[in-house]
Parts: structure tokens; sequence; C-alpha cells
């Protein structure tokens, strides 16, 4: 059955903030009025070693929508989710991220755009848009967004973009990092740190 979205968690020892991202997710989607479309809540953990999975089945139970892909190896979620993601649209996320900014980027698929982009924190995009950049792309989520980003650039459009929230210094040299793991075949390390 072809969905209208897939939220995609990107997962690894997430344990402190797994709940609270996934209720975040599913409290957005069913904002936005999806409440009849159908839709998923896609959890791809990558091999953690903390309680992740097991808060994950915890939640499993009593969100229908949850599906979780485990023993994921480290920086092959985003190719597993862009396999294993059956909805339409798609919105990626690697840690708790504001209702707003989930909110602002599927509003942008919803009016046209291809994708929806806030550098570290959201990728919305359309499915397939995401597969084929996303299904052979080793990393995380700033890797995706800006595989998308170089995708949308060689066909001569632009993704709709926001800045990040400033959260700080540190939070501003570890997206600079992000950003740059690809240039040096590291993009398997692409995702938040301790956050």
């Amino acid at each position: 059955m072809q969905l209208s979205l897939s939220v995609i968690l990107l997962l690894r020892n997430r344990e402190p903030a797994v709940t609270q991202m996934v209720r975040r997710a599913v409290d957005v989607v069913r904002s936005l009025g999806a409440k009849g479309r159908p839709f998923e809540l896609l959890a791809v953990d990558q091999t953690s070693v903390d309680n992740t999975l097991s808060l994950l089945s915890v939640l499993h139970a009593r969100i229908p929508e949850l599906r979780i892909l485990q023993d994921v190896r480290q920086g092959m979620a985003v190719i597993e989710a862009a396999r294993a993601a059956r909805g339409d649209r798609w919105l990626l996320v690697d840690r708790v991220v504001d209702p707003q900014l989930m909110t602002w980027g599927l509003n942008q698929l919803e009016s046209g755009k291809r994708a929806a982009i806030v550098p570290g924190e959201i990728l919305a995009v359309e499915a397939k848009l995401g597969a084929q950049v996303l299904g052979h792309l080793a990393g995380g989520l700033v890797s995706a967004q800006q595989a998308v980003e170089h995708e949308l650039a060689a066909r001569g459009q632009r993704a709709a973009w926001s800045p990040a929230p400033d959260r700080g210094v540190a939070e501003r040299a570890a997206l600079f990092v992000r950003q740059r793991l690809g240039w040096v075949g590291l993009s398997q390390l692409d995702r938040p740190l301790g956050t």
C-alpha cells in the first residue's frame, strides 16, 4: 500500500531522545491533518549499543505506524531508509527537532517544492527524488541534504531552504564538520554528536 508520508528517524545510540523524537514526529503528522491519510514512522537503528531499540519496541506496541529497521550498519541508514520507505514524501531527521521545522518542511512539499532543507535538522523530499539520490548514498542526514541540493542544482532547480536555529558555537562547529565529512571519505560518521 502506498502511503502519503514516511517520517524517517536516523538513529544511533539515541536513548535519551528517541521517545521524544517519535512523539514529535507523530504529533506533527497528525496536526497537519494526515490522521485520515496513511503514513509510516520508519525508525532506522544503526546498531545502537544503548537502549534505543528497547524503547522503540515499547513505542511500537503503542504506535501502529512505527516500523523499525534494526542492525543497520553505521553510515548505511539513509540507503536502507530509501529502500524501505513507502511514502510519497519523506521527512528525515536524526535528532530532536523543533516541530515547526518539520511542519515547514512538509508544507514546502505540499506547495510543490521537490525538497526542503534546514541544515543539520531536517530533509523533506519527494519520494522519487529521494529514491534516486539517496538509494546509494552512504552517510547521514547532512550528507543526504547535500546530495539532494547537488542533484537539484544539476537540474537547474533549488530546494526550499531555511537557516538552522542558532544552537551556539559548538553546534555550528559540529555542523561545519558534518558538512565536510564526505569530502574526506568519512560520510559514515555523519550523525549528531551527543544531542
